[in-house]
């Protein structure tokens, strides 16, 4: 399968999930839980689901218990909506990137603050010294 194609088998099993999730799953659990990203394998043998809940890691850990608990639904709603000669396998995996991004934002802003404060007193600093050789 070209990788095109995977493409679009990975966004149309995401938002299948998500449909499923939303709509049909009755466990609390899950509610906080984002889905991210799937990733097929070439093969379509596998489906890496990525899972992100912005409510802490102990709601994500429970998403992730519950997800697990529902996988078989999950996989059966997958069967009847691909339509493919087998139904790839499901495997939930926590998605930590939007708290590395965040990170990396505040680190950003930290460097742009700290920046400007220590460029202007590096240029009052200079002037200071340029004033005092005229003199």
């Amino acid at each position: 399968m070209t990788s095109h194609r995977i493409e679009r088998a990975n966004s149309f099993i995401l938002q299948e999930l998500t449909l499923a999730l939303r709509n049909q799953a009755r466990d609390p659990r899950v509610e906080p839980l984002t889905l991210t990203e799937v990733r097929l394998t070439a093969d379509r043998r596998m489906a890496r689901v990525f899972v992100a809940c912005y409510s802490g890691d102990e709601a994500l850990e429970e998403g992730l218990v519950a997800l697990e608990a529902a996988k078989g639904f999950l996989r059966s709603h997958l069967a009847q909506h691909l339509h493919w000669r087998f139904t790839p396998d499901i495997e939930f995996r926590a998605d930590h990137s939007w708290e590395q991004g965040a990170r990396i934002e505040a680190l950003l802003e930290q460097i742009a603050e700290g920046h400007g404060d220590g460029e202007s007193d590096q240029v009052d600093k200079e002037s200071d010294d340029t004033d005092d050789d005229l003199a």
